[in-house]
């Protein structure tokens, strides 16, 4: 019964194409070998190249706090969702005597500190003062000593004493020298001891305020407290007992106001991102864009998929921070998309991409030249998914092909309309598969006339439709010879 209902199926078709293409081949124009193409001047717009990243809304500023020993704890004082002010207190640990170990030390200190400044100032123990006062008594007597022997030396040369009283003069200037030498060699020794003293003190100063400082601050992080303006956005819940001296994070603190996006970008396209360009931000759960600004590009390669389906599996993470206004309610995490612009022409001379065509790696496009296809090359500068700018070739004055320009060639007939007309012939491809918008148009208007509708939209006895093959998956056409079938009407 299907093979039957088939072969009546193609008899009807056959019958149809019979009575109906010779009249709608006649309805064609004379010109129906002229293609037809709709054109366009140039104009002036901004061309924009940009790079795709997809990631996550997250703050500028946020901060884990980890405790090596919940037990530790003494005190949490905040609560999840609260928000905090910089310099508030969030948890109070258990002191464990470090108050006590820290006055000891501030008294170490102190004194350290005190013997130090009485050294610097220069103020001479006893016994540097009683070897000066010695030293200051041999040089006197020292003193007294040479005069004595200058008056036995004119003495004895005058005959008035003897050599022995002369001689003893001399013993007696020699002993009054050793003990003035002594007593200054005692106040050196005696003050070089001071100057390392001096040091001994300071080191001894310097000691005492490092451990001073250790216990201070531990004393400090007992109280740990915000370090910006935030929201409390995670605190562990679960707080048993946990001291295996492994750190598990007690909350983390962010900054809502403060907000970035952090996204991956494949790494063909990171080499043309830099620090300060601006990104174009799309949350679709708001239904906004923001604008923000390229701060960080990450050092790591991180091996994932690509994010849009590239070669590369590998990304790259970058960092944007969210300048001006954003939803009040934009929450961390969220979803985004985003628009790197690593290249920006501002008001150049364009055309549709699709006007612009290469041969031989020079691109040219047609100008409608009165009704003949002219080729003109071009050099073209940026381009984003739907403009090329044009630096070279042609101004607003010409009329560029953008819509047919496929198979024609420089000095083929042409004729510009608004739209194809649904009549014209079928144009040549390199791609059988590829059919043009205006042949698509003539699809529907060949089923129409076989259709046989009236203006008015009224149908006949039979019609003809257009189908898509996976309507009807029972029927094998294996050379995709049909793409249409009678409806036959019930009656």
């Amino acid at each position: 019964m299907k093979k039957i209902a088939i072969s009546t199926v193609l008899l009807i078709v056959s019958a149809v194409l019979i009575y109906y293409v010779p009249t709608f081949s006649s309805n064609m124009n004379s010109d129906e070998d002229i293609p037809q193409v709709v054109t366009v001047s140039a104009i002036f717009k901004d061309i924009k190249q940009k790079v795709k990243g997809r990631g996550k809304i997250i703050s500028a500023q946020s901060n884990e706090i980890w405790v090596e020993d919940i037990t530790d704890i003494k005190i949490i004082h905040v609560k999840q969702g609260e928000k905090i002010k910089k310099g508030q207190p969030l948890i109070t640990f258990k002191d464990h005597k470090i108050k006590k170990e820290k006055n000891s030390a501030t008294m170490d200190m102190i004194t350290a500190e005190y013997k130090l400044q009485e050294l610097e100032r220069g103020e001479e123990s006893e016994s540097i003062v009683t070897a000066n006062r010695e030293m200051t008594l041999a040089k006197i007597e020292y003193e007294k000593q040479q005069k004595e022997l200058d008056v036995s030396k004119e003495l004895f040369n005058a005959k008035a004493i003897s050599f022995k009283r002369y001689e003893e003069t001399t013993i007696q200037l020699k002993k009054a020298e050793l003990r003035y030498t002594g007593e200054q060699a005692n106040l050196h020794r005696l003050r070089d001891k001071q100057t390392v003293d001096v040091k001994v003190a300071r080191l001894t100063f310097e000691k005492a305020k490092i451990i001073y400082d250790e216990l201070a601050e531990k004393e400090r992080e007992l109280v740990k407290r915000a370090e910006f303006d935030g929201k409390v956005i995670k605190l562990r819940k679960n707080l048993s007992n946990n001291s295996s001296g492994e750190k598990e994070a007690l909350m983390t603190i962010a900054n809502p106001e403060k907000m970035q996006v952090k996204l991956q970008i494949d790494t063909y396209d990171i080499a043309r991102v830099s620090i300060g360009q601006t990104v174009e931000i799309y949350l679709e759960e708001y239904g906004q864009v923001l604008t923000g600004r390229v701060n960080d590009i990450g050092m790591e390669v991180i091996k994932k998929q690509a994010v849009f389906g590239g070669d590369s599996p590998n990304i790259i993470e970058v960092t944007a921070n969210i300048i001006g206004s954003k939803p009040s309610n934009l929450k961390l995490g969220t979803e985004a998309e985003a628009e790197i612009i690593v290249a920006e022409s501002k008001n150049r001379l364009v055309l549709p991409i699709e006007s612009i065509l290469e041969e031989s790696g020079n691109t040219f496009v047609y100008n409608d030249n009165q009704g003949i296809a002219e080729k003109i090359y071009v050099k073209t500068g940026l381009s984003d998914t739907e403009y090329v700018e044009i630096v070279h070739g042609i101004g607003m004055e010409e009329r560029v092909i953008t819509a047919g320009n496929i198979g024609i060639k420089n000095g083929s007939k042409i004729v510009a309309v608004a739209k194809p007309s649904p009549d014209q012939n079928f144009t040549a491809h390199d791609n059988p598969e590829f059919f043009t918008a205006s042949e698509d148009d003539m699809f529907k208007e060949f089923g129409a006339a076989f259709n046989n509708q009236d203006d008015k939209g009224n149908d006949s006895s039979f019609s003809i439709n257009i189908i898509k093959p996976e309507d009807f998956p029972d029927f094998n056409d294996t050379e995709g010879d049909f793409a249409a079938f009678p409806e036959i009407p019930s009656d």
